[in-house]
Parts: C-alpha cells; structure tokens; sequence
C-alpha cells in the first residue's frame, strides 16, 4: 500500500461512510488526535528541561492514551465514544498542567491558559455537535467554578514554571491556543462552503432537470402542449407541430389553436383550469378514463385535423405545492387507425412500430408478447428471440406486476391507458423506469385484439429526482445543524471569554477578534438561508 494510501486509511479511520458530515467529525477527530500524539511528547521535553517532571509525565501519559483512542475508533467504530474518550484525554491533561503552572495564582499571566478550554469545547462542538458541546462547556465551568473556590479560599496554586519564563510561557500557551481557535474556525468556514456547494450543486441539478424534462416533452412521440393559466401555450412540442402544420414559434405566447379545440372557444386543457367540474356533464359520451388529481381521458373527434382525426385526449392540471392550478397540459394521440372497433392491417401496424423512436410491444389475448421492437431491444436488451411468446412480467418488477395485469386487462376490456409509470429490469439486471401509454387495437380478422403499450424512458429523470430529494435533505439538515452551532458556538464564546483572565488584556485581545470572527460566520449564514 503506498503512504497516500496509509494515510488516508489513518485519517478516515477504517470507516466507510456515505455521510461526507460523518465522514468530516470522523477526520478532525483522527488529525485531533495525532496532533495530540505529536505535539504531547515535545511539550514533554519543554517541561522535562524546566524540571518540571510531573507535567513530563503527564503529557508523555497523554500521548499514549491518544494512540489508545486511535485503535479504539478503528476497532470499535464509535466516533461518539472515542471522541469523548479523546476529549477527556485532553481535558484532565489541562487540568494537571494548568493546576500545577499558577492556576489562579495572582500577579502572572498564567490565566491565559485557560484558552485551551475554549479550544476543547468549540472541538466538541464541531465533532459531536450540539450536546456533546454543552456537555463539555458544562464540565469546563464546573472546573472553573472550582478553581475560583480555592482561589478565594487561599489556596496555593503549585507552580512547576520557572519564574523567569512564566510570563512567556503564559504568552505562548494563549497565542497557541487563540491560533488552534482560528483553525476551527477555519474548518467551521469550510464547513459552510461544503453546505454553500451543496446548495449550488441541487441549484445546478434542478436546472438540468427542468432542461431535461423540457427535451423529453420536446422529442416525445406523442402530440403535447401546456398551458398556463391565463391560456396561453407555453409548450408546443415537434410531434404535435406535425400534427397540426403549426409551428412553435407561430403559437407559443397564444391561445390554443381551434384546430384542436374541444369546443368553439378552448381546448380541453382549458376548460381544465377553468371549468373541470363540467367535463363530466359536458363530454359524459366521450369519457374513456377519469383518475385522481383532475385527469381526464376523452376520445374526440378533429375535423380539422388530418381530414377528420380519431384520437384520444388526455389532460391534467399543473399545480404548485399549494394545490392551485397554474396551468394544464394535453396529449393527443392519434386512434384513427388503432382505436377498438377498427381493423388494423398487421403488416402496417408492425411496421409503425417497428420504426418508433419509443419502446414499443404487443401482448396478445394470452398474455404474451407477439412484437417487440428495436427501441424495446437498445433499453431493455433483450432481442425479439428472447422474449416474444413470453409474458411481460418477466421483466417487470415484482411489485408491480399486478397493477400491470390490471392494467391489460383494462385495455382488452376496451380502455386505455396514459402516464402509467412501470419499472422494468433489463436483460443485465439494471432497473429501468418508463412512462407509459397503453390502448387495444382490433386486428383484420375482426374478432382478435391486442394490447400496445407505448413507453417513454424516464430512467435519468428518476434518477436525477431521487438525487435531488436527498441532497435537498441533507442541505436542510446541514443548514439546521450549521445554525445551531454557531449560535452555541457564539453563545459559549461570549459567556466563555467574559468570567476569565484580566478584563482589560481580553477585551483588546481576544473578545475583538473573536467578535468579528463570529458575527462574518452569522453573516454568512444568513447569505446562505437567502439563496
């Protein structure tokens, strides 16, 4: 194994994790305690030269309990457990050093250890969160409330320092520990960046999306159009500019063309946004199919169209998440030659077929597939051979198998079927979703049906929603987290900084820098619940 790979084993602690935040807290826990493992010797050094033996053994003990937590992570697998076993090794570590180096002991500098605290708990924070935070701060106060006691008791602090460097040595423990702060605060930055990018990464993934859903309105086989709510087209796509010799840009920004008007003044998708109540009453003859959410399937007549077109219509609402219609879309398929009740030549019937740029089959009254075309062949992989006198089950998946039996049996019974969403498997296993229509067509000898489902593939689609779901909860709940620690993190702060040390020092010192560290972060913040 070469070292890029040794380290990056050490640093993600063995754990496979789907979670990037689980897999960050599980990082900075792992460089946490490596640093606490390098640098714990070398101050061992420092206090072993001042004769300061206890402090030596303190540190050189700390060490070796770090590397004790390492294996325990890697073998246990809990991060919440051996983050705390890390942040107890740290803590009682400060505590010997800082009870035996002044303490509270008047006339030095020696309080500005007590930085170290502030190091713990933003720490905790940012690896275990919320509780393990205030559990921490809670443990650092009851350390500091009892330092005070004794302090106020006469207590003598020991101090193992010499004391010509204690006002260095107490300068140095608190520029390294504000400098350990800014890093943390550092990753907390980097922290908001991941959650900004995840933001623009859904942003970016909504826009392919729509984009994507707008080709696959464009290029469907099936006549299509959409309008708003103020009945006028906002989509007009190829197949049904075909069908009517209108091009999209002779329409788009209009009212619907009467060529395909359901009566003398609108279209059906109209009189969905307006008056869906009535379609019952007024085209209770030509109803074929009525499904939840206002979808109506109609079987009309267009003279204008194609010198007298049969075809079947089917419209629905567009609502937005507060269930008002904001517009319709309607299909119009063309039945003239296939609708029950006609012959179809099956030499021409195939042939259309044949040529579609959708999967197309046929199942006969059996239940098994008489044809099966090349578009059915490129998606699902399966060639004709294999699967024509089979049934079609055979490749849908298990749950839906007996909606999709229904759903032929419906068609041989006389209806038809549109924008039923079917998932199949390939001849390799992979799952493929399609959106389906499905109609009956009566053969030459006048007697024999069967049924042809039309499909339109919507894999990618389904697979950019699913995608699209998951990194809008994960953003949500990254951005909930985010909030609440550095609302903790500020709060701990201020409280933290204002009970230590010489007022004056900290108030020019730390409390400045601090503040403004704090107050960009709430600003960022914001920026980031705006977008």
């Amino acid at each position: 194994m070469n070292p890029k790979a040794l380290l990056t084993s050490f640093v993600s602690g063995g754990i496979q994790s789907t979670d990037l935040r689980e897999t960050k807290r599980i990082r900075t826990l792992n460089v946490f305690l490596l640093i606490l493992i390098v640098i714990a010797p070398l101050v061992g050094v420092f206090y072993s030269l001042v004769g300061a033996d206890l402090l030596f053994f303190t540190t050189i003990t700390a060490a070796l309990l770090g590397v004790s937590d390492i294996l325990i992570l890697r073998k246990s697998k809990n991060v919440p457990f051996a983050a705390h076993y890390g942040f107890f090794i740290f803590w009682s570590t400060l505590l010997i050093i800082r009870w035996n180096t002044g303490g509270m002991s008047v006339g030095t500098l020696m309080p500005l250890s007590w930085m170290w605290s502030a190091v713990l708990i933003l720490m905790a924070i940012f690896i275990t969160g919320y509780l393990g935070g205030t559990i921490w701060t809670i443990v650092i106060f009851v350390e500091t409330g009892a330092a005070i006691h004794f302090f106020r008791k006469g207590y003598e602090f020991a101090n193992l320092i010499p004391v010509e460097i204690v006002t260095t040595y107490a300068l140095g423990a608190y520029l390294l520990g504000l400098l350990v702060i800014l890093l943390i605060a550092f990753l907390y930055e980097r922290d908001k960046d991941d959650a900004v990018d995840s933001e623009g990464i859904k942003a970016l993934a909504l826009h392919e999306s729509k984009r994507y859903i707008d080709t696959i309105m464009e290029t469907s086989p099936l006549p299509t159009f959409v309008v708003n709510n103020e009945h006028r087209v906002m989509q007009w796509n190829r197949a049904i500019q075909e069908m009517t010799g209108i091009r999209e840009e002779e329409i788009i920004g209009k009212g619907v063309h009467e060529s395909v008007c359901a009566d003398d003044r609108w279209s059906l998708a109209d009189i969905v946004i307006e008056e869906p109540d009535s379609i019952a009453e007024r085209f209770s003859e030509s109803i074929v199919g009525k499904a939840d959410g206002g979808v109506f399937q109609l079987e009309m007549h267009f003279p204008a169209l194609r010198e007298g077109m049969r075809a079947i219509v089917t419209t629905a609402p567009l609502l937005d998440m507060h269930g008002s219609i904001k517009g319709a879309v309607e299909t119009i398929q063309d039945v003239s030659d296939f609708s029950a009740g006609t012959q179809a030549s099956p030499s021409h019937m195939n042939k259309a077929i044949e040529i579609s740029p959708s999967p197309v089959f046929r199942i006969d009254s059996n239940g098994k597939i008489s044809f099966w075309n090349k578009a059915c062949e490129k998606y699902l992989g399966y060639s004709p051979s294999q699967i024509e006198g089979k049934s079609p089950l055979t490749f849908v998946s298990r749950p839906l198998r007996k909606p999709f039996r229904e759903t032929v049996v419906t068609v041989f019974k006389g209806g038809s079927i549109e924008g039923r969403e079917w998932k199949y498997y390939s001849a390799q296993g992979e799952p493929r979703y399609m959106l389906a229509n499905a109609f009956s067509v009566l053969l030459a000898d006048g007697k024999s049906k069967e049924c042809i489902v039309v499909n339109t593939d919507i894999t990618s689609l389904r697979m950019k929603i699913s995608q699209l779901e998951r990194d809008e909860t994960e953003a949500q709940e990254q951005l909930r987290r985010l909030s609440d620690e550095y609302e903790l993190l500020r709060k701990n702060l201020a409280r933290y900084i204002r009970g230590k040390g010489p007022a004056e020092f900290q108030e020019e010192m730390v409390m400045r820098e601090l503040k403004d560290e704090i107050n960009s972060l709430k600003k960022d913040i914001a920026d980031l619940k705006n977008a």
